[in-house]
């Protein structure tokens, strides 16, 4: 992990012995730090993209041969807006199926429905407007029928299928019973629509989006690579990517894959906004981490960022 000029400070501790107090306490807080500027940098670095009044839409299509079938999936973005009314991103099954995720805009909060052949899963957060031009982070997690919902740094709300929720798994295991381990199976996903829905035009995003991430999916910065197999259409204008200066790219590249996947699942911003998103630290009784792991070990399946 990047020391932050640690070792440095420790040289002059002949004649500094101020220096050499803040040393000790930089030194037991080491890994915590570190982790901190981390996603300090992250945070301040990324691709943005902008949707105007227009409408417009960034597409990803799987290939026809390498179109997945998920038990769990992981989404996570960035957004300022001030609509009410508005769909963030929506993620289709091939034709026929059926089966289907997004992440919207309604009465100012966000909420997010899914369908992986039952009936339509909701969960959503009201304890907060999002529609107030202020940069926000969402994190959504699925495994089978369950699902968790953060926004910023509230609480993680959790969804179960109905029934008794006396334990985590024995809900999942009695829901299973009428229902069918196939039905918690997202199949055959075939496009990811950021923005809006081209089936439906009236809901269409208009504000600023960044750092949008699906099952390992970095689609902006795909996009930005001339990934062939997305597609950008209508009113939508890159921002373009911005270098922290907290971390050099030589240090950066140093931190192990474990590291970063753990880190906010690298949502990123381009935007100059002063208001500060505290992570949920995987220590927290209420992290998403936390509780997605919990969920995950309850249907026997793994979500992994790659």
């Amino acid at each position: 992990c990047l020391s932050l000029s640690f070792t440095n400070t420790n040289t002059h501790t002949h004649t500094h012995t101020h220096t050499h107090t803040h040393t000790h306490t930089h030194t037991h807080k080491q890994r915590h730090l570190c982790k901190q500027n981390l996603l300090s940098g992250v945070l301040q670095s990324g691709t943005t993209y902008i949707f105007g009044r227009d409408g417009g839409l960034i597409t990803y299509t799987w290939p026809p041969n390498d179109r997945p079938s998920t038990r769990a999936d992981r989404l996570a973005l960035g957004f300022s807006t001030h609509l009410k009314e508005a769909l963030l991103v929506r993620v289709n099954s091939s034709s026929g199926l059926g089966d289907y995720l997004k992440l919207h805009i309604v009465k100012g909060y966000i909420a997010a429905i899914f369908n992986v052949g039952t009936d339509d899963i909701n969960i959503e957060e009201k304890a907060k407007f999002v529609n107030d031009g202020k940069y926000h982070i969402v994190k959504f997690t699925r495994s089978g029928g369950n699902a968790t919902l953060q926004v910023d740094d509230l609480p993680v709300i959790v969804r179960y299928p109905t029934g008794n929720i006396d334990s985590e798994c024995r809900v999942v295991d009695d829901w299973l019973l009428d229902k069918g381990r196939q039905l918690t199976i997202f199949n055959s996903q075939m496009t990811i629509q950021i923005g809006g829905w081209e089936r439906d035009h009236s809901r269409t995003f208009q504000g600023q989006m960044s750092g949008f991430y699906y099952n390992g999916l970095k689609v902006f910065n795909m996009a930005v690579e001339g990934d062939p197999n997305i597609r950008i259409g209508g009113s939508v204008r890159l921002v373009g990517e911005v270098q922290s200066s907290s971390i050099t790219p030589q240090s950066s590249a140093t931190v192990s894959h474990s590291e970063t996947s753990t880190s906010i699942m690298e949502i990123t911003t381009t935007t100059t906004s002063n208001h500060k998103i505290k992570p949920t630290t995987a220590s927290a009784p209420q992290s998403s981490e936390g509780l997605a792991s919990s969920l995950l070990r309850c249907s026997g399946s793994r979500l992994e960022l790659t």
